[in-house]
């Protein structure tokens, strides 16, 4: 038995040994108060005693750390310095804690300034950042096609405001999506989203802002941001949107954001079209200055007033401006920046300047000349035959009978036209009824002013598409016009364009017609 006891306490020294070592080698607040050595002496006593039912627990240690496996209020020996040795490490953590969550804080809003840029305090007014979101009573997701929401978020695709083509539908239409979606005129507002199969960005969110405000809406602002930069902040999302009983929206149109072909036409305005600069060399508004949508965007959040300024350093702030795309959605983007910098800025389409454009609307129904084929030096007599421009109609329609006149609906010239051929002294008389032109005087005095605003003119070009000649062409009776061309040219095969234009107005028939010019021997040399 006394065997056995001494080599219990051998191996016991040795662990006693082991755990000395092992806390010498770490920094604890309850080992620096001997209290570990206070533990150890009483487990010491208790086994020499032959005392193993003592009530002092058992102890493990990790690198000095004291884990006692029960209650410290059962423990005597540990209770004393206890709550200040506690206290210590708790301190301790807390301290640590609060570090590594500055530091974290630290790193989140270095990224979010590199993110985002500073804002001015016109764009600040506007603009919300990521964190002040639950302030708003609507958040308003225009997203088409979302699958996660700011949680809390109503869904309103942005293509529900528009016709099929794009245009705005109604504003009583339009105020019948906001309030089945639950939304009055008084809410608070907050717009995120984007179009992604448009390529992403805030062009949909900056037209619905700018929608809300023609419509009437003060409360309403942007999100700094979009869902990305929102899950970015390791924000929750939720996969479905919130749905609110149904309101009524009353809007109250500010028209003054919105321009009119009338009012692009007057010219009281400058003109900004927004779209690339490939759209723009292939046909834009007379007079408009080319300023893409995309130039003031950095990524896919707007650029603030800093790196804007010299963007619109050509635009005068004494003037308004409108901005056009090919539906306004895009040109959003600029009237919300121009706006916030304090331009008069209204939004206009390109579509709706192609639809208002007065029209012709007439089709080259036949064009000939003669002699064809001529010879070199011959006089050509040109003649274009226009008909109403065909429409949709119905087919079951009754068709009345032609007459002289049924066919001279939109180049019908009431009374006698003057038409002169060759030389200015020539005019054409239409006074007979059988329609054979004459030519004298008898015609001058009853020149009308509807042909003074309608032009047509014939243009002949060369097989390499050269303009060789232009000529006028006089009408001679009902949607009839001719006019003579002098082929002295050399042989070879012309075609002819025929131009027809009214006011601003004009169409092009390429094409039209060809004529074949023969050489003789009295023009052999021509062109040589």
């Amino acid at each position: 038995m006394r065997m056995i006891k001494t080599v219990s306490s051998i191996l016991l020294l040795i662990a006693v040994a082991i755990a000395a070592t092992s806390s010498a080698s770490a920094e604890c607040a309850a080992c620096s108060s001997g209290n570990q050595q206070e533990v150890l002496n009483n487990e010491w006593a208790a086994f020499m005693s032959g005392n193993t039912t003592s009530a002092a627990p058992t102890l493990s240690t990790t690198g000095g750390l004291v884990n006692p496996k029960v209650s410290r209020q059962n423990a005597a020996s540990l209770n004393t310095k206890s709550s200040e040795s506690t206290a210590s490490v708790e301190t301790a953590e807390a301290a640590s804690e609060t570090q590594k969550t500055a530091a974290e804080n630290a790193q989140k809003t270095i990224a979010d300034k590199a993110a985002s840029p500073e804002r001015s305090e016109g764009f600040a007014a506007v603009l919300v950042p990521l964190d002040q979101v639950e302030s708003f009573g609507i958040i308003l997701d225009i997203s088409p096609n979302s699958t996660e929401y700011i949680p809390g978020s109503v869904n309103i695709p942005y293509t529900k405001f528009l016709k099929e083509g794009g245009a705005l539908k109604p504003v009583s239409e339009m105020a019948q999506v906001l309030g089945d979606a639950g939304i009055s005129e008084n809410d608070n507002v907050l717009i995120y989203g984007e179009c992604q199969p448009c390529g992403g960005g805030p062009s949909a969110a900056t037209y619905v802002y700018w929608m809300m405000k023609y419509l009437g809406h003060n409360n309403v602002k942007m999100l700094d941001g979009g869902i990305d930069d929102w899950v970015a902040a390791k924000e929750p999302t939720v996969a479905e949107p919130r749905q609110l009983p149904k309101t009524t929206y009353n809007a109250t149109v500010k028209s003054n954001l919105m321009a009119t072909y009338e009012y692009v036409q007057s010219g009281e305005a400058q003109i900004v079209d927004a779209r690339t600069a490939e759209e723009f060399n292939a046909g834009a508004i007379p007079g408009a200055a080319n300023i893409p949508y995309d130039s003031v965007l950095s990524g896919k959040k707007i650029k603030d007033e800093a790196g804007l300024a010299d963007l619109f350093s050509s635009l005068s702030k004494d003037r308004p401006v409108v901005i056009y795309t090919n539906t306004g959605v895009k040109a959003s983007m600029v009237w919300f920046v121009l706006d916030r910098m304090g331009y008069d800025a209204r939004i206009y389409s390109w579509q709706d300047w192609q639809a208002s454009q007065p029209k012709l609307g007439f089709d080259l129904h036949e064009v000939k000349a003669s002699p064809n084929p001529a010879n070199t030096g011959d006089v050509v007599q040109i003649t274009a035959i226009f008909e109403e421009e065909k429409k949709n109609t119905n087919t079951d329609a009754v068709s009345a009978a032609p007459t002289k006149t049924g066919n001279e609906t939109v180049l019908t010239v009431k009374g006698c036209a003057t038409c002169g051929f060759g030389s200015p002294q020539g005019y054409a008389d239409l006074s007979d009824t059988n329609g054979v032109v004459q030519i004298g005087s008898k015609g001058q005095t009853q020149k009308s002013s509807a042909d003074s605003g309608f032009k047509v003119s014939a243009v002949i070009k060369s097989e390499a598409g050269a303009q060789v000649s232009s000529v006028i062409m006089k009408r001679v009776t009902g949607d009839q016009f001719a006019g003579i061309w002098n082929a002295n040219v050399a042989a070879g095969v012309y075609s002819v364009d025929i131009v027809a234009a009214t006011g601003e107005v004009t169409k092009t028939f390429a094409d039209a017609l060809e004529i074949q010019v023969s050489s003789t021997s009295k023009y052999k040399n021509l062109g040589k």
